[in-house]
């Protein structure tokens, strides 16, 4: 994932992140432009599945998109 600075929208760096549950992140990031400086905080959540894994954690919930959900159910009546 490529981050860009929300003001001058020149290239961001990732400083460090941290993981407190597994389906979030915390990304401290740098504007790699000099002339603008910024830092922050960044939130990364994983928010909804497209395509089921074939090794799910039982402990991760993340719920499936309405269309793939759609596309699942359909594959499983063909069957």
């Amino acid at each position: 994932m490529r981050i860009t600075c929300p003001h001058c929208l020149e290239r961001a760096i990732t400083r460090t992140s941290k993981r407190p549950v597994p389906v979030f992140y915390e990304v401290y990031a740098q504007c790699a432009n000099p002339d603008c400086g910024w830092g922050g905080k960044l939130h990364v959540e994983f928010v909804t599945t497209r395509s089921p894994s074939r090794r799910p954690n039982p402990n991760i919930n993340i719920p499936v998109e309405p269309r793939a959900r759609q596309a699942l159910l359909a594959q499983l009546e063909d069957e």
